[in-house]
C-alpha cells in the first residue's frame, strides 16, 4: 500500500513539473513523458495519458523501446542499472531528468526524488538545467532543495 501510495505521489510530481520548465522548442501536438525502470509510476502517469500540458496532449511512454528519443521528461526509476551512462548521453540535451535513487541530481540528473519525515520532497541542480537548455521557474526552486554546482 505505502509503494502505491508513493507512486501515486511521484506520478503526480511528475506531471506537475512541467508547469514549472520551459523547453526550448517542443512538439507542436505532445508532450512526451517517459519512465524507465518503474513500472508502478509508469503505470499511474498512463492513467494521465491525453491530458492537456503545455497546451499539448500528455503522451506517457513506459520502458520506450526508443529509450528517451523523443522525451521531454524522463523519469529514471531507482529499479533502472546504468542510469549514470543515460544521463551523461542526454547532457547538454533538452530533457528534464528526473529520478528517485540516492546521488541522482549529485550524478548528473536535473531533479531528484528524497525522502524527508515520510515525505517526498525534490532537489534541484539548476545548473544541469541550464545545461540542458532548460528554465526553470523560481517557484518550483523554492520549494526545492538546491544542489550545489559539481
Amino acid at each position: 500500500m505505502a509503494e502505491d501510495l508513493e507512486a501515486k505521489v511521484k506520478s503526480a510530481y511528475l506531471f506537475h513539473l512541467v508547469k514549472f520548465v520551459e523547453w526550448p522548442e517542443l512538439p507542436p501536438t505532445e508532450l512526451r513523458l517517459c519512465v524507465l525502470g518503474d513500472g508502478a509510476v509508469g503505470s499511474q502517469l498512463s492513467e494521465l495519458a491525453g491530458r492537456p500540458a503545455k497546451n499539448r496532449s500528455l503522451v506517457v511512454a513506459v520502458d520506450p523501446e526508443a529509450g528517451p528519443a523523443g522525451c521531454q521528461l524522463l523519469f529514471i526509476g531507482r529499479a533502472r542499472s546504468g542510469a549514470e551512462g543515460l544521463l551523461e548521453r542526454l547532457r547538454g540535451s533538452p530533457v528534464l531528468t528526473v529520478g528517485d535513487r540516492d546521488g541522482f541530481v549529485a550524478s548528473g540528473g536535473i531533479v531528484g526524488f528524497y525522502s524527508e519525515g515520510g515525505r517526498i520532497k525534490l532537489e534541484i541542480d539548476p545548473e544541469a538545467a541550464r545545461t540542458a537548455g532548460l528554465r526553470i521557474s523560481g517557484k518550483l526552486m523554492e520549494l526545492a532543495r538546491p544542489v550545489a554546482p559539481h
